[in-house]
C-alpha cells in the first residue's frame, strides 16, 4: 500500500515521525503554499467571491454521534480548545461554499470537534514520543468504535485528523472533509485564508465562539514541548 505523508496508512509505520522523504514532502507543500500566496498579492490568481454567510446559514448536525462528540469534547479539552474545534468546523464550512465543496456535514463536524484530542491534559505527555494529530486520530476512531460507526467512516476520520498538520491536503486525493478540517484549523490558528472570508463569515462565529485564551492554550502547547521530528515540532 502505498504510504501518503499525513495518511492512516503513513501514521500506522510511523507515529507521526517524519522521515527524511516527509520533511521532503512538507518543504515542497511549503513552496507551493508560498507560490501561491505570492500568486495572490500579485492579483494573478483571484477566486471567487466570499459569500455573506453567518453561522445560522451552516448546517449543524444532531445525530447523537454528534452529540456524543459535543460532550466528549467539552469533558476532555480545555474550554479555549472546544472553542476552537467548532470554529474549525464553521471555518471549513464557508471555505466549502468558496471551493465548490460539498462535505458530509456529519464527518467534518465530528472530525472538526474531535481533532485536538491528542492535546487534552491527560494524551499531550504523548507528544513528546509521536505526532499529536496521530495520536487523535487513533483516540477519535477509538470514540467512533464506540458509537459503532462503521470502519469507512472511522477511517475517514481519522485520515482527516492526522492529515490536519499538512499544508496542503487536496480534495481530490483525500475528500473534501479533510481538506475542509485542513483549512478551517489552519485558519483559526494562523489566519490562513482569512481574506477568502466575508466580513460577516467572521464576525458571526466569533460572535458565538470567541477566542477568549486560545492565543495562551496553544503558546502552552507548544511549550509543552512536541517530539521535534513532528509537524507540530519542526
Amino acid at each position: 500500500m502505498t504510504k501518503y505523508l499525513g495518511d492512516q496508512a503513513w501514521s500506522q509505520a510511523t507515529g507521526g515521525i517524519l522521515r527524511r522523504r516527509d520533511r521532503v514532502a512538507l518543504m515542497r507543500q511549503l513552496a507551493g503554499m508560498q507560490l501561491g500566496e505570492l500568486a495572490r498579492r500579485l492579483g494573478l490568481a483571484k477566486g471567487p467571491a466570499a459569500l455573506p454567510l453567518d453561522v445560522a446559514d451552516i448546517p449543524v448536525p444532531d445525530s447523537a454521534t454528534c452529540r456524543a462528540a459535543e460532550e466528549h469534547v467539552a469533558a476532555s479539552l480545555s474550554h479555549a480548545l472546544d472553542l476552537h474545534s467548532h470554529r474549525t468546523y464553521y471555518w471549513g464550512m464557508f471555505l466549502a461554499h468558496s471551493e465548490g465543496l460539498r462535505p458530509d456535514p456529519e464527518l467534518l463536524y465530528v472530525s472538526a470537534l474531535l481533532h485536538d484530542l491528542g492535546l487534552s491534559a491527560g494524551e499531550m505527555p504523548k507528544a513528546r514520543s509521536c505526532c499529536f494529530a496521530v495520536n487523535g486520530a487513533r483516540l477519535a476512531g477509538l470514540f467512533l468504535q464506540q458509537q459503532q460507526w462503521d470502519s469507512a467512516r472511522r477511517r475517514s476520520v481519522f485520515e482527516a485528523i492526522s492529515l490536519h498538520l499538512n499544508l496542503e491536503v487536496p480534495a481530490s486525493r483525500h475528500g473534501a472533509e479533510a481538506r475542509l478540517l485542513a483549512l478551517g484549523a489552519h485558519l483559526d490558528v494562523t489566519g490562513r485564508n482569512l481574506h477568502r472570508l466575508h466580513r460577516r463569515n467572521a464576525g458571526s462565529v466569533l460572535k458565538r465562539f470567541p477566542r477568549d485564551g486560545f492565543a495562551e492554550e496553544i503558546t502552552a502547547s507548544v511549550s509543552a514541548g512536541h517530539h521535534p521530528h513532528t509537524r507540530a515540532g519542526i
